[in-house]
């Protein structure tokens, strides 16, 4: 395969997922020229080649056969149509990289036959460029092709690289990620109105806060047990909060959950 900055990049389904990946990759590393797309929504896709004058093509056996690599970023309960119209034209020259949640790279396999195939699991801050982003390969994968998917995605946020069997939980764990953080944040904002500060004023003490408690974890040698710590003073308001979280079992409750959201990732990918 040709350098990742010379491919041409297909786009099948143009949603907020696919928007954030060529916005990324459009700022970083291709050309918006080199970039084609096909939605069955007509509306949508006009939209993202008006904001980033990449090419509409007419469908999507057309996007296949302009590009090099092809992004399916469909529902999942799209991608056994979209895999049949594309079988006939997709060969071992071309990369697929599937964001269908919950598809695994061998139900691909079964349709496009030997080719290359990266499963990939995003999460919504991929929106704004700070995503976590893991992938696995497929059977058929070339260490060039995951070097290249690499590249393109992480112009999206991190990559990591991990084994199929462990793609249900990356899904739960930073998948469904976003939504514990908002979550907790949803809650931190309300009780702050409930005990009398403004709504705006609480707004921006509880995003504030957010945003530098992940930059610590990020930044620091510690890990979030030793930052913990470090915040929660004998006696003091933190100490006498985490009495009632750890009464509570807010900690299990919370793995509970993630548990859950496992066991349903591994459901919908065995269905």
């Amino acid at each position: 395969m040709k350098d990742a900055m010379d491919k041409k990049i297909g786009f099948i389904g143009s949603g907020y997922i696919a928007e954030a990946i060529i916005s990324g990759i459009v700022k970083t590393c291709c050309s918006a020229k080199n970039i084609f797309i096909s939605d069955i929504n007509n509306s949508r896709a006009n939209f993202v080649c008006r904001k980033y004058r990449v090419v509409k093509c007419s469908g999507n056996l057309s996007v296949v056969k302009s590009s090099d690599i092809i992004f399916i970023t469909v529902k999942p309960n799209q991608i056994a149509d979209v895999l049949e119209e594309i079988a006939g034209n997709f060969d071992n020259r071309k990369l697929l990289i599937s964001v269908a949640a919950g598809i695994k790279t061998s139900k691909i396999e079964k349709y496009l036959g030997k080719v290359s195939v990266v499963r990939v699991m995003p999460n919504t801050p991929a929106l704004i460029g700070i995503g976590a982003i893991a992938l696995t390969p497929g059977r058929y994968a070339k260490k060039s092709d995951l070097q290249s998917a690499k590249k393109l995605l992480s112009a999206c946020g991190i990559v990591v690289e991990v084994k199929e069997k462990d793609m249900d939980t990356v899904t739960a764990v930073s998948g469904s990620g976003p939504a514990y953080v908002f979550y907790v944040a949803e809650i931190m904002m309300k009780t702050a109105v409930k005990l009398g500060l403004e709504k705006e004023i609480a707004e921006k003490l509880v995003n504030q806060t957010l945003l530098g408690a992940s930059k610590m974890l990020i930044l620091s040698d510690d890990g979030p047990e030793v930052l913990r710590r470090k915040v929660t003073s004998k006696g003091g308001t933190t100490e006498s909060a985490f009495k009632i979280l750890t009464k509570k079992k807010f900690g299990s409750i919370l793995e509970k959950a993630i548990i859950s959201a496992k066991k349903r990732a591994t459901k919908l990918s065995n269905g």
